[in-house]
């Protein structure tokens, strides 16, 4: 089953705004349906704050214990799941720091999540256009960032069904991407080359690019970044500001 359209997660801020509307435009130039899914602003600052009390999901009758802004990002990933499962359909789930480089025109298998590319700093030093789309997927243990990725109704209800019965709720880049704690019969995998780039800018709380720290990286993908920016450490993820 192929993604048929994009959820760009996006928050009311100016700067979420203007980030949201470059991926929706990345998205219009390979001919991808999108649409903006509004997300929870979190008190600018504020890392007690809590969003929670705003996501209606079943999760087991646990208590998320995140909060701050990656926590308003990881509730945001949650909504659009149960979307998906609503719309019963196949789709991406952007970041509003993703920016879209090729259609994906690739099944996605039940219980798969597909990451989509890397977080870097200089996205125009990537030649997609000499790499192509992608062609294939490569399994992965871990991969830094859920900036963007797809899945279709089937994985996103394996991935709420295991939040209920796990023992806690994390943040999403930890719980899913990094150590996948929680994916359980769910299996990660990235697209060869990719479709998507995370574009580390002011809003993003990585600090750095999320390559380097997960390998394997695609040679597609070493051999046409030509950037200089050091590939180090992480420092977290998601949507803030």
């Amino acid at each position: 089953m192929k993604s048929t359209k994009a959820y760009i997660l996006r928050i009311d801020t100016e700067i979420s705004k203007q980030y949201a509307k470059t991926a929706a435009d990345s998205c219009d130039s390979i001919g991808l349906q999108w649409e903006y899914f509004e997300g929870i602003n979190g008190k600018k600052n504020e890392k007690q704050f809590s969003p929670w009390d705003q996501v209606k999901i079943d999760f087991g009758g646990k208590t998320p214990n995140t909060k701050g802004p990656a926590a308003c990002a990881t509730a945001g990933h949650f909504l659009i799941w149960q979307k998906i499962i609503d719309n019963n359909e196949c789709a991406i789930v952007l970041e509003h720091d993703a920016i879209m480089l090729h259609k994906p025109e690739i099944d996605i298998p039940d219980n798969a999540l597909v990451v989509l590319g890397y977080k870097v700093k200089d996205p125009e030093k990537y030649d997609h256009k000499k790499v192509g789309g992608p062609k294939v997927l490569e399994e992965r243990v871990k991969h830094g960032g859920a900036h963007s990725y797809a899945l279709n109704a089937v994985t996103a209800k394996t991935l709420l069904k295991n939040i209920r019965e796990g023992k806690r709720v994390n943040h999403i880049d930890n719980q899913f991407f990094l150590t996948g704690n929680s994916r359980g019969v769910v299996k990660l995998f990235i697209t060869d080359p990719i479709a998507s780039l995370g574009w580390l800018r002011e809003s993003t709380i990585w600090g750095k690019s999320a390559v380097d720290n997960y390998l394997p990286i695609l040679d597609s993908f070493k051999k046409n970044y030509v950037s200089k920016e050091p590939l180090g450490e992480k420092k977290g993820g998601g949507v803030s500001k």
